[in-house]
């Protein structure tokens, strides 16, 4: 295959679930872009975030942050979609939600560090960027009360709840899959050759932009909502990043050098 593109997730994907870059998949990393395949982070993370990320890897790149709210550009700099809402905005729908349905739910602003930290493994500088929203508002909510949230959502077609591993996200009707076109023009690349990776129910938008979906299996196994999505999809040979490195080396072109080769 023919590879100048790779969109990919961060948590649970390229990423550990709690964050951690494994050194196979940094190498993986570094080896597609030594090759001209340009490596793009689609994420739920904030560019804070991204910004953390990019210094591990060691690469500069373009990434969408926040499901699509907005690209960081390779240079720092921050674009935002018009779809984005402000967080004061999603407060106070979330305030809404609470009074008419009763469920209980704890947004990611209203937890402790301790907590915030037994939820995503973050630690440190990570969670302090990880709490620099600038369009979604994250929150723990059990799996049963998911429908009486999306049911009691309000009508304005401005707002959307998506699920992601661990956070149900409060935003815009914004989608990873909505910056796909704007990186791929800011690359000077085509569609056709790209491909996506991801591991939750979040990453389904970004898997349908492109020919080749990748599914990044997590311990249990890939997400069956993106097999039951995806039927023809590739799945990784293993969890997460290890997985990531494995599914991409064996996705790169004959004559190229080897993703995430070295010993």
């Amino acid at each position: 295959m023919t590879l100048d593109a790779v969109f990919t997730d961060l948590d649970g994907t390229l990423l550990e679930p709690d964050g951690a870059l494994r050194p196979e998949a940094r190498r993986a990393v570094r080896d597609l872009a030594a090759s001209g395949v340009a490596v793009f982070l689609v994420t739920s993370k904030t560019a804070a975030e991204i910004e953390l990320v990019l210094a591990a890897v060691g690469v500069a790149c373009h990434a969408g942050f926040e499901n699509g709210a907005g690209i960081r550009h390779a240079d720092g700099t921050v674009e935002l979609s018009p779809a984005a809402l402000p967080v004061a905005t999603l407060r106070a729908v979330c305030g809404d939600l609470r009074r008419r349905t009763g469920v209980s739910l704890r947004t990611l602003e209203e937890l402790d560090d301790a907590e915030l930290a037994r939820a995503t493994g973050l630690s440190g500088r990570a969670l302090t960027a990880a709490r620099r929203r600038t369009a979604t508002l994250p929150m723990l909510v059990a799996s049963g009360d998911d429908g009486a949230l999306l049911a009691a959502l309000p009508s304005d077609p401005r707002v959307r709840l998506l699920r992601g591993n661990r956070f149900l996200h409060l935003q815009g009707r914004h989608d990873k899959a909505d910056v796909v076109p704007r990186l791929l023009a800011l690359g000077g690349l085509d569609r056709s050759e790209a491909v996506a990776c991801g591991d939750a129910p979040n990453d389904a938008g970004l898997l349908a932009s492109v020919r080749t979906p990748v599914i990044v299996p997590g311990a249990d196994g890939p997400h069956p909502e993106l097999v039951r999505l995806f039927p023809g999809a590739i799945v990784a040979p293993h969890p997460h990043g290890r997985g990531w490195a494995a599914a991409l080396s064996a996705l790169v072109a004959p004559g190229r050098q080897g993703v995430g080769a070295h010993g």
